[in-house]
């Protein structure tokens, strides 16, 4: 049995080394989905392949990082990265 769950978040960044310079010299963002797939043979005691609260939980931490947050390459000039910690909260 195959059970999957589905995470969805928003997320920013520049990607320096792109082709186009649209991507490489501007700040956007993507919507992202992440899908985890649990497989077994068995069920546990309560007749689950796996308990989704604790995935969720387990998770949360993890997606709440990303959502509507900036993705900031370490490679970028310091001055950059400062600003984009000085203006937004989520980076």
């Amino acid at each position: 049995m195959i059970i999957r769950k589905l995470f969805k978040f928003e997320n920013a960044h520049v990607v320096r080394g792109c082709s186009t310079i649209r991507c490489r010299s501007s700040l956007h963002g993507h919507s992202y989905k992440v899908e985890l797939l649990f497989s077994s043979n068995f069920l546990d005691n309560g007749q689950m392949v796996y308990d989704f609260g604790l995935m969720k939980q387990n998770m949360k931490a993890i997606i709440d990082s990303f959502d509507h947050s900036i993705a900031i390459w370490n490679g970028d000039e310091s001055e950059y990265i400062e600003d984009m910690k000085k203006h937004s909260d989520r980076w």
